[in-house]
């Protein structure tokens, strides 16, 4: 079974251990798995899940900067 990008997340921290590539979470819930024994994933579909999340920690990161929340501030 081919599993589709919208089904594909990358987090760096599962369960409180850190990933230096990050953990991929497969969101089986709306997937029908009846028979299924191997989930195909386009590795390049888990680089561009992997792009949108460095992205977003990239604006957040700019997003603090500018309004004064830096890495020292409470």
């Amino acid at each position: 079974m081919r599993i589709p990008a919208r089904f594909l997340r990358i987090s760096s921290v599962y369960n409180g251990v850190s990933s230096k590539e990050g953990w991929l979470e497969i969101d089986i819930r709306a997937l029908d798995l009846d028979g299924v024994t191997k989930l195909h994933v386009n590795l390049d579909e888990v680089a561009g899940a992997k792009s949108k999340r460095d992205s977003a920690a990239s604006t957040l990161s700019a997003w603090d900067k500018a309004f004064g929340k830096g890495e020292n501030q409470a």
